[in-house]
């Protein structure tokens, strides 16, 4: 219930997760400041602490910020109460000490005071807010209690100034952004977010499913509609899924050997695969219809080492696209160290799949894990061309 009271009425204080601590900015009545609030006995209020970094820029006479959080405390039974009982005692003492800074803060306040009466629309979705107003993080789950956010960034002459479109940064599929290009004020674009968000509902269901069910080949964000699904041993069927129409048959490209290739191409040209696919059925299952298999490979599989084992036959394929490589030009692949694994990669697909899966170039070098075995990798960026942006 306090949660609720809080949020209701302090909606630019942003709770931790535990809500024992609190962050983000107050309204006085002519200046908002920045807090930070710790109450780790909540909703007992006896260790409780205040941080006010602005109070560190001014000279408060004969005011101790500590002393009258005490005296507060032995006062009041909640924790909105309390901030309640703060906030006209900081107001006044900023109207008292701090009337000769507060021209510099106009900006800032008029730029507060918009930004109050846009998140308390919004609220409940808020998940962090700069300390100095530079930008506000939302977020909002899908029907598969995914988060989704949107990071939307502040101009310093907001809102006197609503012409210019609002730069933001966020997951979605690129058909779904052209909708956030122009929109120029914080409420409009969190709520076509949210529109957004739960229009898509379908496809964060599809995403989920084929993520989960497929095994897919790299790592995904929510913004992805291109998946890679392995048929066969050198063989791998690139999906493209319409966002906007996720149930419907996707469209097919195939990857790998040429030779191994060869079977399900004649399979796509001799059927109509829009036929074939059901809505009944799970997406797994569509791919397995479609293509005629009776399982998915698996990228690798660690109950039977002897699967490392690569064979001759391995040794002139990348083991991430399948298609041939020029082993003669090193500087093109990369080799597994792991003597069970020696899977080979083209240098451009193992880069972009460490990056994909989070590893950061330091020093010229990539750092990650084999995508077959698991066995640590360590790439050497000798030629940055060779990566996919």
């Amino acid at each position: 219930m306090v949660d609720l009271i809080m949020l209701e009425n302090f909606s630019l204080l942003i709770p931790s997760k535990d809500f024992k601590s609190w962050k983000g900015h107050i309204l006085l009545n002519v200046h908002s400041i920045y807090i930070e609030i710790s109450c780790p006995n909540m909703p007992l209020l006896d260790n409780l602490k205040i941080k006010i970094p602005e109070f560190q820029a001014f000279d408060f006479y004969q005011f101790d910020l500590n002393e009258q959080v005490e005296i507060i405390k032995q006062k009041t039974h909640s924790f909105p109460e309390f901030l309640k009982e703060l906030i006209p005692i900081l107001a006044k003492v900023f109207k008292e000490d701090t009337s000769t800074h507060l021209q510099n803060l106009s900006n800032v306040d008029e730029k507060f005071y918009s930004l109050i009466q846009e998140v308390n629309l919004h609220g409940q979705y808020v998940h962090k807010i700069d300390q100095n107003l530079k930008h506000i993080t939302f977020n909002v789950l899908d029907m598969c209690k995914h988060n989704h956010f949107i990071k939307i960034f502040i101009p310093d002459e907001y809102p006197m100034v609503k012409k210019q479109p609002l730069c933001f940064e966020t997951l979605v599929p690129s058909v779904s952004l052209n909708l956030f290009l122009k929109i120029n004020t914080i409420t409009n674009l969190f709520e076509m977010f949210k529109n957004v968000i739960n229009e898509l509902n379908n496809f964060w269901n599809v995403y989920n499913e084929i993520i989960t069910t497929c095994n897919t080949i790299g790592s995904y964000t929510f913004k992805d509609v291109n998946y890679k699904i392995p048929i066969d041993s050198h063989v791998y069927v690139e999906v493209e899924v319409d966002p906007l129409n996720p149930l419907n048959c996707p469209k097919f490209n195939l990857h790998g050997l040429p030779a191994s290739i060869e079977k399900f191409q004649e399979r796509l040209n001799e059927i109509n695969p829009c036929l074939i696919w059901s809505t009944e059925n799970s997406f797994k299952e569509n791919i397995l219809n479609v293509f005629q298999v009776t399982t998915l490979q698996l990228q690798y599989e660690e109950e039977n080492p002897e699967h490392y084992i690569a064979n001759q036959n391995d040794l002139n394929c990348c083991c991430i696209c399948y298609d041939q490589l020029d082993t003669a030009i090193k500087k093109q692949t990369k080799l597994c160290i792991n003597e069970k694994c020696d899977a080979l990669y083209h240098m451009s697909c193992i880069c972009e799949w460490l990056l994909n899966s989070g590893s950061t170039p330091m020093f010229e070098h990539l750092q990650g894990k084999c995508p077959q075995c698991e066995e640590d990798m360590l790439v050497a960026l000798e030629n940055f061309d060779l990566i996919k942006t």
